[in-house]
């Protein structure tokens, strides 16, 4: 089994109501995104690719679709955290993305959440 991980980094703010502290006002983050595919060794391309790192970018850009985001827009969600933006980005992507296992997405360099389905 091979895993490929692609990281993307996107500029976004929101506010989350039912938090109780500072973070229930506006306040923006610079978020890591990462993108983990998983593909047996015989079921590489013809490139020998999982997939081109290229084809990733170009449809994470296409799903997000602007420079900065307004989460609680973008999702339709009050609480926009770590933990929902991790299932709405795999949700979002998975489908055109088939070798998707995961979606991790960073707050901050320290704190992250990883989202993965059980099968």
């Amino acid at each position: 089994m091979l895993t490929l991980v692609s990281e993307h980094r996107i500029y976004g703010c929101h506010k989350l109501k039912d938090q109780g502290g500072k973070c229930t006002q506006w306040h923006g983050h610079q978020y890591r995104v990462i993108l983990t595919l998983q593909a047996p060794y015989k079921d590489l391309d013809y490139r020998n690719m999982i997939m081109d790192t290229y084809d990733i970018e170009a449809i994470f850009n296409e799903f997000i679709g602007v420079d900065h985001l307004n989460l609680n827009e973008f999702m339709d969600s009050e609480n926009p955290t770590m933990e929902e933006m991790s299932k709405f980005f795999y949700d979002g992507l998975k489908d055109k993305i088939e070798c998707l296992v995961s979606v991790g997405v960073y707050e901050t360099p320290e704190t992250g959440v990883t989202y993965t389905p059980m099968e």
